[in-house]
């Protein structure tokens, strides 16, 4: 972490830890503070008539097809996480494209090429500038509209459906899972999925009235969509997506899932996902416990399991090996 960073990051915890002591406490979510999504948030089957038409040229979603095309294995949906650039999913989905199977990546808005293009902006501005009009309802709506063209391909080829998904990307794609009954996932692969959060993680919420609020990542710049940090109302999506999710979860989670996570994760408790994991009776869900090379653990970004350069080239190797096991079975090499 460079010393600009780190130096940004104490001023904004300085400025959460009086905002604190002058409010008493931790505020609950104003619900009327959100910004409103710019386009129509509500989940929607009839979504399903028009998908076309909204998304031959929707920079949300990208196709990366299988290396076997004849020998189709499946088709996956693969989510990013917060502030995370959509192409450091690269290497889950290179893996899995080897390994037969298609992959349709959503950029969530406010990342990759998912912004309002602007004249008078350049990209990183014009994307940090959408990044702040971001809501919970709009990134499940997309995630809707993208399931349903995997799940179109794979219904076509009679192959199974995947979810490979990172921190929200996994909140996201769980949370879709049990919010519509045509959703299904035969397979799941979830990366530090923020389905539980550090108790640190709420002092975000007393800033919900300020969605524009930019806040400094800790993260290193390599991996961020937007290297200025993310806005409180990507905060305000994501703890409106966990409440929905606490609120709905259910036996439909269920499902075979493999999960990987790092016991030191800054963000995501594995006390806390294992307590999930016992009140559902998910007796289906896998952990695998990932602890990255010893040279890559001073200073190192836990949360971050996401390619060999932040786990380790053995480390990586044996992550990607269980992910086609678990989800093609017998069928993996």
């Amino acid at each position: 972490m460079t010393r600009s960073k780190t130096i940004a990051l104490c001023v904004a915890g300085l400025t959460l830890l009086g905002i604190f002591t002058a409010v008493g406490g931790v505020a609950p979510v104003d619900e009327t503070a959100a910004i409103k999504p710019t386009e129509p948030s509500a989940v929607s089957p009839a979504a399903d008539d028009v998908l076309e038409e909204d998304q031959r040229d929707n920079l949300a979603i990208r196709w990366f097809n299988s290396q076997k095309p004849a020998a189709l294995r499946g088709v996956a949906l693969v989510i990013h996480g917060l502030n995370l650039h959509p192409d450091r999913m690269g290497p889950i989905i290179n893996h899995l494209n080897g390994s037969g199977i298609d992959v349709l990546s959503l950029s969530l808005r406010g990342h990759g090429a998912n912004y309002e293009h602007r004249d008078d902006m350049d990209a990183a501005a014009a994307r940090l500038e959408t990044f702040k009009t971001v809501s919970y309802t709009l990134w499940l709506n997309e995630a809707y509209l993208a399931y349903l063209q995997v799940q179109k391909r794979a219904r076509q080829r009679q192959v199974p459906v995947f979810l490979a998904a990172f921190s929200i990307g996994g909140l996201i794609g769980l949370d879709l899972l049990i919010s519509n009954p045509d959703v299904y996932f035969d397979r799941i692969v979830l990366l530090a999925p923020a389905i539980s959060l550090r108790p640190a993680i709420y002092l975000e919420r007393i800033l919900s009235p300020f969605p524009r609020l930019v806040i400094p990542s800790m993260a290193d710049d390599a991996y961020l969509a937007n290297k200025s940090g993310t806005p409180v109302a990507a905060y305000n999506a994501l703890f409106d997506a966990f409440d929905h999710f606490e609120e709905k979860a259910g036996a439909k989670l269920n499902l075979p899932t493999l999960l990987f996570i790092d016991e030191r994760d800054e963000f995501i408790p594995l006390r806390g996902l294992k307590d999930l994991v016992a009140e559902y009776n998910l007796d289906q869900w896998q952990f695998y416990i990932v602890q990255k090379e010893e040279e890559m653990t001073d200073g190192t970004f836990h949360h971050h399991i996401l390619d060999a350069s932040s786990t380790g080239e053995r480390v990586w190797r044996d992550m990607m090996a269980a992910t086609v096991r678990h989800l093609l079975g017998d069928k993996a090499k």
